[in-house]
């Protein structure tokens, strides 16, 4: 009877590509591609904190102006 009896699991000759044989050379091109992605992105991270900075800085200088012209009509 093949009511109780359950199923064999099915084998798969599977091999990941991580452990594939492949050329060093790929893997050194795919790391100096990477170095340079990382190279950039910290470059533009440091100029938008600069922008964001100013705009906060020109924002509170307005706000004073702002403040104090309204003392000086009072």
């Amino acid at each position: 009877m093949n009511l109780f009896q359950q199923r064999k699991n099915k084998r798969f000759s599977y091999t990941p590509r991580h452990l594939r044989d492949s050329d060093s050379s790929l893997d050194d091109n795919i790391k100096s591609q990477w170095e340079t992605v990382r190279s950039r992105g910290k470059k533009g991270s440091k100029s938008s904190n600069k922008l964001i900075l100013l705009l906060i800085v020109l924002g509170m200088i307005i706000a004073v102006w702002l403040i104090l012209n309204h003392y000086e009509i009072s």
